[in-house]
């Protein structure tokens, strides 16, 4: 089974070495290296390169792709893969690391299972060390949708999983173009809802939450808009989906929570409308909705009853 490890790379000089190294060092072979230069502007691909020759034996594997203009993370995934060759798909985040034994515990597993994605743990790293660990949920593919959809009670992390590339051809499954926030919640439903999922209860991956370039540390007007775009693009797939009120409840829940997200970061309710269409048709959803919206209902009394209302649905939701 051969593995493409596909790793987009903008700003990471700081990181790119411990990244590449970790790759470099993977026990399993049959791999190719895919990174993509999306213009980084400062010295990462140098320091890359430098890292490769340290391993002459992986040398061939590598290959690296320069966009002429910066495109953003989306087109950077899309990039790397659309010049996979491999049977599976491995996304890494270039700040962060891996642990050796990864590509080949999750293939194992994945020969194992038969599944179409295998979930290893990861471990959040701050100021260079480990501080917290997450394993995967272990629960029916049903139920990961749903607690998936419902957004923000699992990680809708891309990276870390191992996924056949033939889920992405076969579905015609693509990252947006300036989807750069919230592109991995646009593909990886439309992922799951095809896949069978498998799990590897040890952790192989660790991700830096301390890159204060990352899109993930900055809420801008541009990342809040492309956070709305996400929403309204899994929503309209799902809507339109044959399965969708077996997921209706927690798709909705889902759109709930996009104006928990604008109200917690006080963005104008225009800018949101503007991008994001989709309305609650549940009795309860439509009520949070409403007072989400609301600016004289404190957010805290809201969001704890949000929350509660969310933890009792997704008790049963396997059921």
């Amino acid at each position: 089974m051969k593995v493409s490890v596909l790793v987009p790379v903008y700003g990471v000089e700081r990181y790119i070495e411990q990244c590449a190294e970790s790759l470099m060092q993977q026990t399993y072979k049959d791999v190719e290296y895919i990174f993509v230069d999306d213009c980084t502007p400062d010295a990462s691909i140098e320091r890359l390169r430098e890292v490769v020759v340290r391993y002459p034996e992986r040398e061939p594997q590598v290959r690296i792709i320069k966009h002429e203009r910066n495109l953003g993370s989306a087109s950077a995934r899309q990039s790397c893969l659309d010049a996979a060759t491999g049977d599976v798909v491995i996304f890494v985040d270039s700040d962060d690391y891996v642990d050796i034994h990864m590509i080949e515990c999750l293939v194992g597993e994945m020969a194992h299972s038969h599944a179409d994605i295998v979930d290893g743990g990861y471990s959040i790293v701050s100021n260079g060390r480990p501080v917290r660990e997450f394993k995967p949920l272990q629960v029916s593919d049903k139920a990961y949708l749903k607690i998936f959809l419902c957004q923000n009670v699992e990680s809708n992390r891309l990276w870390g999983r191992l996924i056949r590339k033939s889920l992405f051809d076969d579905n015609s499954i693509c990252f947006s173009q300036g989807i750069d926030y919230g592109e991995d919640f646009s593909v990886m439903p439309l992922l799951l809802i095809n896949a069978r999922r498998g799990w590897v209860k040890r952790s192989f991956y660790f991700y830096r939450d301390d890159n204060q370039q990352s899109y993930t540390n900055n809420i801008t007007t541009r990342n809040a808009v492309s956070f709305f775009r996400a929403q309204e693009l899994v929503g309209s797939f799902m809507a339109s989906h044959e399965k969708w009120r077996e997921y209706s409840f927690a798709m909705q829940i889902g759109w709930v929570n996009v104006w928990r997200f604008a109200r917690r970061f006080n963005v104008d309710k225009v800018l949101v409308e503007e991008h994001f269409t989709h309305r609650t048709t549940h009795f309860v959803t439509r009520c949070f909705e409403k007072l989400f919206r609301c600016d004289a209902v404190p957010y805290k009394v809201v969001n704890f009853l949000y929350l509660a209302t969310r933890r009792i649905y997704l008790t049963f939701a396997g059921r």
